[in-house]
């Protein structure tokens, strides 16, 4: 049996939620756009994207603010979140998924090296946005950032309410074992490349960790449990596919430490 893609299982979540998508992306010059739609029937639940490049555009068409570009520049947390919630009103959609980063092999500083990404959701219910850092060159820059804006994506639709749909890649947190949440995790691999993380950042919160224990691998995702300074204990799961650590509470612990 083939392999899901993530677009596919995207399109799966979207339509049995009845929620629909708008895009927007920068640095991945419609990439996410493009594999979006080589599914069959992608107009049911994909309103279309806006690929803005330059300032000029994202300001235009999606509405972004001279002041956040000039504060932050077009790289950041709050310029990703205001095209996603841009996007999502242009195109009177549901879900607005916005990308902007630099690809690179130049354009990056000490503050935001090449490679450096944001992505950012915005719902009714729900904003955030992740920073990433790739490695490569530009092209596996763009691959790797509409990669895991997909997983964000899916990992946003598998928590709403909805039919559960098999991911037969592993990938997709939609069942009561899977990651719930992105986050950004510090940590270190040793010489036989073994994942070790040391904190985790959640909901805007930074926690250390304590010890790390009993950890393993389904398909490309490998599972560690990993307690808290303060007792809590999280299953933290790594992507070796996408680089992406993503969480789920352990049944009985508290949402927030």
């Amino acid at each position: 049996m083939s392999e899901k893609s993530l677009e596919e299982l995207a399109g799966e979540l979207l339509q049995e939620r009845n929620l629909r998508l708008a895009v927007a992306e920068s640095c991945t010059g419609g990439l996410i756009g493009h594999r979006l739609t080589n599914i069959p029937g992608s107009s049911a639940y994909y309103m279309g994207s806006v690929t803005a490049y330059a300032y000029e555009t994202k300001v235009r068409l999606l509405g972004v603010r001279w002041a956040t570009l000039e504060k932050h520049g077009a790289v950041s947390q709050e310029v990703v979140l205001e095209m996603a919630r841009g996007v999502r009103k242009a195109l009177r959609a549901d879900i607005g998924l916005a990308v902007s980063g630099i690809a690179g092999p130049g354009g990056g500083t000490p503050d935001k090296p090449v490679g450096l990404t944001w992505t950012g959701l915005s719902a009714d219910d729900y904003e955030q946005a992740w920073r990433l850092v790739w490695p490569g060159d530009r092209r596996e820059v763009k691959d790797q950032s509409a990669q895991a804006s997909l997983q964000v994506l899916i990992d946003y639709l598998a928590s709403k309410p909805g039919k559960k749909t098999a991911a037969a890649n592993g990938m997709a947190g939609n069942s009561d074992n899977a990651a719930r949440w992105v986050v950004e995790v510090t940590g270190r691999f040793d010489a036989q490349g073994v994942v070790y993380p040391q904190n985790f950042t959640w909901q805007g919160q930074t926690y250390r960790l304590e010890s790390l224990g009993r950890r393993w691998q389904e398909g490309p995702d490998e599972h560690i449990l990993a307690m808290t300074l303060q007792g809590n204990v999280f299953e933290l799961v790594f992507s070796h596919a996408t680089s992406i650590w993503r969480i789920k509470t352990i049944p009985g612990s508290p949402d927030r430490v």
